[in-house]
């Protein structure tokens, strides 16, 4: 054997290409490795056994190819290239074929051999094109690969997300509420709830997670049993929302803080009580007049001293609409990038006033839609209506 120095990784120092030539036939060996040093773009290592080989694969040796004759002392025919391929399935391998047995490398490229090359065209450019196409097309299918295994995870995550947004809307005497929410990754950093005390009360929560991407999605799982865990606990809502900003802060960093909006409905009372962390509501008149149901807290997950209080409280009559969004709706912007803005968020919610909550919550995100049009909307948009019958 020519050369068995310990090379430990893909590619050698100089950044060039790590070539296994398993042969053992001195002579082709000798030419294999000379053709390829000769190129300037290969380090070449030698092994050759099937013994050797897979020992040294084994201990960590990892080639950006494999150039393998499949006849050896300790192995012959297509058993040699399965009992390297078997194991090592993401290991590019190429085959040396002899005269009369091209047949076997065309079959073991069914079975997974990245080419096969003629014993005859060991010192033509034949062998170096065979072996930068088969790296070339080992590196593609590894990202693919890569890219359907994070597309899966992915996917996964939107199912869970989509599980945990409520599936319809929530049936509270003498209201009409619905939500909506439209991510525009798979996953999201918003999300909406409605939490049901069992006494007739019902709490109504919006939420932003700073951000695109599975992180902030992993925060809004987070932070809504946070929020589920401390609704039935105090009747202050206020100090709910002080209470769950403490486990809020303990799962994010200030990069990733929470806006949210947060209120507690009560029927009997006709009365809406809330707090907010970095988020403001809006109270729309049945004659398009709109008030802005301000907020004082800062967003959550930034500071766990922080103390939150009652920002409001309301009384609501039939022809009020209560409308909750996120900045996804009215930063969102047109072609001439002006913003959509709130007040035509309200004047969209007036225009539909007559429609189920339901409607009116899609009426306004096909307006945003359209008003981005032909762009895509570049933020996650949601809403949530909640109107006295």
């Amino acid at each position: 054997m020519m050369d068995n120095q310990p090379i430990q990784s893909g590619a050698a120092a100089d950044d060039r290409f790590l070539i296994l030539v398993v042969e053992d036939s001195r002579v082709d060996a000798m030419v294999v490795h000379e053709r390829l040093e000769s190129d300037g773009r290969f380090t070449v290592t030698e092994a050759a056994t099937l013994a050797e080989t897979l020992e040294r694969l084994s201990s960590g040796l990892t080639p950006d190819a494999l150039i393998l004759d499949l006849n050896l002392s300790d192995s012959a025919g297509l058993d040699t290239f399965r009992r390297i391929h078997d194991p090592f399935p993401d290991q590019p391998i190429v085959i040396l074929t002899g005269e009369h047995d091209e047949s076997l490398g065309i079959t073991a490229m069914r079975l997974g051999a990245q080419d096969y090359v003629g014993k005859s065209q060991l010192d033509g450019e034949v062998l170096v094109r065979s072996l930068l196409y088969a790296i070339e097309r080992h590196k593609r299918r590894l990202v693919e690969h890569r890219q359907r295994t994070v597309d899966r995870e992915l996917q996964f995550a939107k199912q869970i997300q989509e599980y945990l947004l409520p599936n319809d809307p929530p049936e509270i005497p003498g209201f009409d509420v619905a939500g909506r929410c439209v991510a525009i990754d798979s996953t999201s950093g918003d999300f909406y709830d409605f939490i049901d005390h069992g006494d007739g009360k019902w709490d109504i929560v919006l939420a932003d997670v700073c951000g695109h991407g599975i992180g902030p999605a992993m925060i809004t799982v987070g932070t809504r049993r946070l929020l589920r865990s401390t609704a039935a606990l105090y009747e202050d809502v206020g100090q709910l929302v002080t209470i769950a900003n403490h486990g809020i802060c303990e799962d994010t960093f200030q990069s990733l803080f929470v806006t949210l909006f947060f209120a507690r409905l009560d029927p009997a009372a006709m009365r809406l009580t809330y707090v907010g962390a970095g988020h403001r509501g809006f109270l729309i008149e049945a004659d398009g007049r709109s008030t802005e149901l301000l907020t004082h807290g800062i967003p959550t997950g930034v500071d766990p001293n922080h103390t939150y209080q009652i920002d409001g409280s309301v009384e609501l009559s039939s022809g009020q609409i209560v409308l909750l969004m996120t900045d996804g709706i009215w930063e969102a912007r047109g072609d001439d990038h002006v913003a959509f803005g709130k007040d035509r968020a309200v004047d969209v919610v007036h225009q539909h006033r007559e429609k189920p909550a339901s409607e009116i919550v899609s009426e306004l995100i096909a307006a945003v839609t359209a008003y981005c049009d032909p762009d895509p909307i570049k933020d996650d948009v949601t809403a949530v209506i909640v109107k006295p019958r």
